[in-house]
């Protein structure tokens, strides 16, 4: 097995730099937010009953974490839509986040015609190609960015940029509180606790080889499990499943006799910060996974608030997935079968 400190042995298999981008998490997240803050919006943004984000895997992300952070003080209803129309209600009192890191996203793309027809309120995050001049053509305010950290150019390595983007416009026009000292203060801790989160992936994912992961986590975290999820997906190319506490004691514990084969292993993401009634949940659900001769990873997500927690997660995924992937001698970066599946659709 790869030895995860030869750091040669890693750049040849790490061709197109993912580590760059997912050591550069934190520089993302404060080139997005010194940007989005510098956006103007009208003043009519302010004047919705709605908000719905469009996106697709990676630019999808942002949407789950504000709902699992901001789900106690958003004022209005958030909704995620993933694919190609947006539901009944949008109307001229909504407003629509786009985001499609690419900016070439199908799905994201005709939802913002639909939009545009309905007279939706819009704003969007990309990096640029048509998402970008539908915005600039309809003089749509919204964070068209460089990509100046994220060197391997993969969106879900690129998650400072669509998170802290979603963030900063929704703050900007007031949705929530999040000031720039608290968002500063929150990049900073991540800055600082860097390479702890980069050793606790390391320790961590010889563990995960050959396995199964699901991820465990509730309340503000359980946009990170999402996420986390998919970073094992297209990044350690390991399939990888999540579930929620406490929905998941209503069913999951259940599943767990069969098959007999025991190559699930159980990752829960621990907060000092969840409700005592959660903590209580995750004891016993961890008790139960036990009795099933099924393995347990605590893996500890440290912060002093919310936001803190949720960035030192993205933080240790990206970290613990990039090293997966080294250890199953793969290459972080690429995406085959959905290159490929693109490809075929193209055509179709």
């Amino acid at each position: 097995m790869i030895d995860l400190n030869d750091k040669n042995a890693i750049a040849v298999i790490d061709k197109s730099n993912a580590y760059s981008s997912v050591i550069n998490l934190a520089k993302q997240c404060q080139q997005a937010w010194d940007d989005t803050q510098k956006i103007i919006f009208p003043t009519e943004y302010k004047n919705i009953d709605n908000i719905v984000l469009c996106g697709m895997g990676g630019s999808a992300y942002a949407a789950l974490i504000i709902k699992a952070l901001y789900a106690d003080s958003l004022a209005v209803p958030f909704e995620l839509v993933n694919g190609y129309n947006l539901p009944n209600y949008v109307n001229n009192k909504t407003l629509v986040l786009l985001s499609s890191y690419s900016g070439s996203t199908e799905e994201v793309l005709a939802c913002a015609k639909e939009a545009l027809n309905r007279k939706a309120k819009i704003s969007g995050v990309c990096n640029g190609s048509k998402l970008a001049e539908f915005l600039k053509t309809n003089n749509l305010p919204g964070y068209i960015f460089e990509a100046t950290h994220n060197p391997a150019n993969q969106p879900r390595l690129g998650q400072g940029y669509m998170i802290f983007g979603h963030l900063g416009i929704l703050a900007k026009i007031g949705f929530f509180k999040l000031d720039s000292d608290t968002a500063y203060e929150a990049i900073a801790f991540l800055e600082q606790e860097n390479k702890e989160s980069e050793e606790l992936a390391k320790n961590i994912a010889p563990n995960l080889v050959g396995k199964i992961p699901v991820i465990v986590a509730s309340e503000h975290l359980s946009g990170n499990a999402h996420v986390m999820r998919n970073q094992f997906n297209e990044t350690a190319k390991n399939f990888a499943a999540y579930s929620l506490i406490s929905e998941l004691n209503h069913h999951l514990m259940e599943g767990l006799n069969n098959p007999k084969e025991r190559i699930l292993i159980f990752l829960f993401l621990q907060s000092n910060l969840y409700s005592p009634v959660i903590q209580k949940r995750f004891e016993l659900t961890k008790e139960v996974i036990g009795k099933n001769n099924l393995e347990v990873i605590d893996m500890p997500v440290l912060g002093n608030n919310k936001l803190e927690q949720m960035l030192y997660g993205i933080s240790v995924g990206g970290y613990l997935t990039f090293y997966l992937a080294i250890l199953y001698g793969q290459d972080p970066s690429v995406i085959p079968w959905v290159d490929f599946f693109k490809e075929k659709l193209a055509k179709a």
